[in-house]
């Protein structure tokens, strides 16, 4: 289970990476997310890992922050689901209009999230 917690955190570090060297990167992933409904398949890879974090919590390095990432994951998942297609696509429409500063910006945090997860594992 280590090496899949930390695949995952790999991941996330790499898609951190590439956001921040082509910030038009993350503007093709808000498109992808928006098209049809395939913001309910990030609901869903949201309550998965928020179940996997948590159900891991007890073998992690730092399970404080392990918890809390499963339930940032868990909650994050579950209001894609409650507010609806639409109001999250207005959302992802907003931040697909921000300049390539704020998409470097956000891939810092990304990175960092990926790096988190990777050491707490």
């Amino acid at each position: 289970m280590e090496i899949f917690i930390q695949i995952i955190g790999i991941l996330i570090t790499s898609a951190g990476i590439m956001i921040f060297l082509n910030p038009k990167t993350a503007k093709k992933m808000l498109v992808f997310w928006m098209h049809g409904k395939n913001i309910y398949l990030g609901g869903i890879i949201r309550v998965f890992l928020g179940v996997i974090f948590l159900y891991y919590t007890s073998q992690a390095r730092l399970p404080l922050v392990m918890f809390t990432l499963g339930i940032l994951a868990l909650l994050g998942g579950l209001i894609l689901f409650i507010l609806g297609a639409e109001k999250i696509n207005a959302i992802l429409e907003r931040f697909g209009n921000r300049p390539d500063y704020f998409f470097r910006l956000v891939s810092l945090l990304v990175f960092v999230f990926g790096v988190l997860i990777i050491y707490s594992a």
